[in-house]
């Protein structure tokens, strides 16, 4: 091809690139959606857990109102507080519906932050598609698992991001000329601001993003002073809130930010680099190794940097109507970058026990936001800037690429921390104590004893593990649950006792584990463990250890081989009697019975 026609064919081959970077982007997009969902569906928590024992202690003991009126660890949960509470009154404690909510919430959080990229008429189709991907990645990337995978922790974070959001996309309409619209608008925005303050302590943040926000579109002095009222009258409020342990402080002045502060900002920033690259090693990289991390402290710096040197060239030039993609990439900056000083500042006032708690992988969830938002903030500057166009692009192309090891590993981390959830659930069904599985479930601060003890209250209101009421049937007669139905089922596999324990009453118990399915691979999901005279002794499930369809499995875990797991225990253990397993699903019986191997060790 002669020289002199090779520019001349440059424009030709342009709109071949930007279709080509259009599908890929698109595909790229719905694949990491479709994998975060199903991630999720397979891996979100069924039962109680973590901080959630200490917060339902005191709700089970307290008025609807004083439950939600008290802050919980220094934050005030008020508004997420009515679902789980709705959940224990109208749906026994079960997680599911939580999960729903919490799930419907970060798709309507995705949805409103989707509004402004797609309104936006100074950028073009692929800068659209470039940005959607950036917010399809940012907010389902499954290192955000901690809080996305855990009901009651996304319904808090979700409505959260939610109703900042809102706040976010209604802003630029209050800069409107009619009175009537004004006030209206105003009292959504507020009540939007209200609402993400009142969700969880990093709320607060969402005042100083609105009153910068509001500032760089040049809207009217009254828009700043109606948001600087409300925002002054949200702080007083949630200073008013008294926590619900006695010993637990408020918020107090966060003072001068030292050196010390500025580098935990870098890190806690550069988080998501730190979990992408460690996500390329087969080892899962330490809390030690993030401490020290130079990835995460350097490009956590870059990105602090350029927010700041974003958000200074803002608010002098005030061109944030001129493009909604801009204001939104810029909201996340700020809000998130305010969230992140919060919880750095938060933790140093907590003492040196907290200090480096802001490494955990749970505060990727504003971290992740945030070099979202610096991404659509690149991709509106690339629209006006053609040498930075296909750089950034490629950037975003590349970005779905780059996490997907441990969006990978975070998704089979979920399912498997699930099951060990439901395990530590079927001792506490049991009344086996049984320490080594309810750790798994127990809050930090609480302990094992918290969780035993609420588990009391659980079981006799008929809560959580103990709604379906599987726990009524010890000591009956397998026909008794049953009513005599028996169904051939094909059950087989094999399981033994592998630990002795103790009752709650102190009883000798075992816990038994092995593999059971049932036809076709099928897994059974509800067993009980009989004696030789027929008598319900023990309750047991079995789980799918990654999909029990195999495409699923095949595509989205990357072949892994699905196990049946099975998982149960034997009260009034008696190692001279025989025992077996039969299924119990739908209330039916399989006629086949797997024996229970006993160690001869434990005969004698």
């Amino acid at each position: 091809m002669p020289r002199a026609t090779w520019p001349a064919r440059m424009p030709k081959l342009a709109p071949v690139g930007e279709l080509a970077v259009q599908i890929a982007a698109t595909l790229l997009a719905l694949l990491f959606a479709i994998s975060s969902v199903l991630y999720l569906c397979l891996g979100y928590s069924p039962v109680t857990h973590q901080d959630y024992w200490r917060i339902y202690e005191f709700a089970l003991n307290h008025t609807w109102l004083e439950s939600a009126l008290h802050k919980h660890a220094e934050h005030l949960i008020f508004f997420p507080s009515f679902f789980w509470l709705a959940d224990l009154r109208f749906f026994h404690g079960k997680q599911l519906p939580l999960f729903w909510m919490g799930f419907t919430m970060l798709f309507l959080t995705i949805g409103l932050l989707l509004v402004p990229v797609w309104r936006d008429k100074t950028v073009n189709l692929t800068a659209k598609i470039m940005a959607t991907l950036a917010i399809i990645v940012g907010n389902f990337w499954m290192a955000r698992s901690p809080i996305i995978a855990s009901a009651g922790f996304n319904c808090i974070c979700s409505l959260l991001m939610m109703s900042a959001a809102l706040a976010f996309v209604l802003l630029p309409s209050m800069g409107t000329d009619s009175s009537r619209r004004f006030w209206a608008i105003s009292l959504l925005v507020v009540s939007a601001g209200f609402v993400a303050s009142f969700s969880f302590g990093t709320g607060l943040a969402i005042w100083p993003s609105l009153l910068f926000l509001a500032w760089c579109l040049r809207l009217h002095w009254r828009c700043l002073v109606s948001i600087g009222i409300a925002a002054v009258a949200a702080v007083v409020i949630y200073q008013q809130v008294p926590p619900h342990v006695a010993g637990y402080k408020t918020i107090e002045g966060a003072g001068a930010l030292g050196l010390a502060l500025v580098g935990r900002l870098c890190r806690i920033a550069g988080g998501p680099f730190f979990y992408a690259a460690s996500g390329w090693h087969e080892k899962q990289l330490s809390l030690e190794a993030a401490k020290s991390s130079i990835l995460s402290l350097s490009c956590g710096g870059a990105g602090v940097v350029l927010a700041v040197v974003a958000m200074t060239f803002t608010m002098i030039r005030r061109d944030l109507s001129k493009s909604s993609l801009k204001l939104i990439g810029m909201a996340l900056v700020t809000f998130n970058f305010v969230v992140m000083a919060l919880i750095v500042t938060g933790n140093s006032l907590r003492g040196s026990r907290f200090q480096f708690e802001f490494l955990l992988p749970r505060y990727l969830f504003w971290s992740a936001l945030f070099w979202t938002g610096l991404l659509l903030v690149g991709i509106q500057l690339a629209v006006s800037i053609q040498w930075l166009r296909w750089p950034v692009y490629l950037v975003a192309l590349a970005l779905p690429v780059m996490v997907s090891p441990m969006h990978y590993k975070s998704g089979v981390h979920c399912r498997l921390a699930r099951i060990f959830a439901e395990e530590g659930a079927i001792s506490l069904l049991n009344e086996v104590r049984d320490d080594q599985q309810v750790a798994i479930l127990a809050p930090a601060a609480g302990g094992i004893n918290q969780v035993y003890r609420l588990a009391e209250q659980l079981r006799a209101r008929r809560l959580d593990m103990f709604a379906d009421g599987l726990q009524d049937w010890f000591g009956l007669s397998e026909r008794q649950v049953t009513r005599g139905r028996y169904k051939r089922q094909r059950l087989t596999g094999r399981c033994g006792v592998a630990a002795l324990l103790q009752c709650n009453n102190g009883a000798p118990a075992a816990r038994v584990t092995g593999r059971l399915w049932k036809r076709r691979h099928q897994v059974p999901h509800t067993l009980i463990v009989v004696d030789q005279m027929g008598l319900i002794r023990g309750i047991g499930h079995s789980f799918a250890r990654f999909s029990e369809n195999r495409f699923v499995d095949k595509v989205f875990y990357l072949n892994k081989t699905p196990t049946s797991v099975f998982f149960g225990y034997i009260r009034d253990f008696d190692p001279q009697q025989n025992y077996a397993v039969r299924s119990a699903d739908n209330g039916v019986l399989s006629e086949e019975a797997v024996p229970v191997k006993i160690p001869k060790s434990m005969n004698q």
